[in-house]
């Protein structure tokens, strides 16, 4: 159960981060701020490239359960048990706890399961020195969702010699089970640099908000204590929320039916262009918020060159792209 994480009895592992699927990583980070767990959470996507001391892979086979992989799963954990080499569509003939090897395709890269072995192979090479897998009951009195699958492949990983069971999990250095100040300095940068990449790829922006705000708690004075970056982090927010505003507003103000109209718009626009000059004067000759800058000044140029505010606001943006260069 997820409370058990917070069971000092159980779980001392400040230093672990977890990773689990991406559908689970919202609740969970819910679940375990609730719980005053304080370990980081991080989607396979997120944590892709990423690499960390301990890691525990948390709730992956419930999850494949959940998307209906569950014998697909059993039947590949049995052939890895088995002495087959029969890697196409069809059944081996060999028995594997008293079960036949199926009809089945057991290669990973099988259309059914090649997406959910590369999110479970991305999770497992997180870690560079220790892992866990940890599987959460459901205790819902309908189902238990995921605990047929997951017990089923920790006793074939055990068999293989693959696992362990253990009890409990006891990690970090002495009685410091907690990051210190530069390591929670570290993952903040490495948050900031998450939430930027979410951000130009154009993710919604409450998860790239999100980001950011648990970047500045790792740089809050009973963690990182870093003054300096939480304002940086604080201001780079900060732009991409009014750059976001400004975008709002052209698509509620002027876009119409996929095309820019700014007909009968004049007090519209004397109203975006306040907003972008107090953007600009906040953060254009910020060397971190440049792509942020450069952002307003193409949308700009996309709403009204070609428009009889072209002359006006040309030379609004000749002045930014100047600066930009500059910074």
């Amino acid at each position: 159960k997820i409370r058990d994480l917070a069971d000092a009895s159980v779980f001392q592992g400040g230093n672990i981060v977890f990773v689990a699927p991406d559908e689970k990583v919202h609740e969970l980070r819910l679940q375990f701020q609730a719980l005053e767990i304080h370990n980081d959470v991080f989607g396979v996507r997120e944590a892709k490239g990423l690499e960390f001391d301990a890691c525990a892979l948390l709730g992956f086979f419930g999850h494949f359960e959940e998307l209906g992989s569950k014998e697909e799963w059993q039947n590949i954990l049995r052939w890895l048990s088995s002495s087959s080499n029969i890697t196409k569509t069809a059944g081996t003939g060999e028995k594997v706890d008293g079960l036949m090897l199926r009809d089945c395709d057991y290669r990973l890269s099988a259309p059914k399961v090649s997406d959910e072995a590369m999110m479970l192979y991305t999770g497992l090479t997180r870690a560079r020195n220790h892992l866990y897998l940890i599987e959460l009951e459901d205790t819902s009195k309908e189902k238990k969702l995921g605990k047929g699958l997951a017990q089923f492949a920790f006793r074939r990983l055990k068999d293989l010699g693959l696992a362990k069971p253990v009890s409990h999990i006891n990690e970090g250095i002495g009685n410091n089970l907690e990051m210190t100040p530069a390591e929670n300095k570290a993952r903040g940068i490495l948050y900031i640099t998450q939430a930027l990449s979410m951000s130009r790829n154009m993710e919604p922006f409450s998860n790239v908000k999100n980001k950011f705000m648990e970047a500045m708690s790792r740089f809050a004075p009973e963690k990182g204590n870093d003054r300096e970056l939480a304002d940086k982090c604080e201001k780079h927010l900060d732009a991409l929320t009014k750059m976001h505003s400004l975008m709002g507003f052209v698509k509620e103000r002027f876009l119409i039916g996929g095309v820019y109209d700014l007909a009968g718009k004049f007090a519209e626009v004397l109203e975006f262009e306040q907003m972008a000059g107090e953007f600009f004067s906040l953060f254009l000759c910020d060397s971190f918020l440049v792509w942020e800058t450069h952002s307003v000044r193409l949308l700009i140029e996309e709403v009204f060159f070609r428009t009889p505010y072209e002359k006006h606001f040309k030379s609004i943006c000749a002045t930014v792209k100047e600066l930009e260069q500059a910074v």
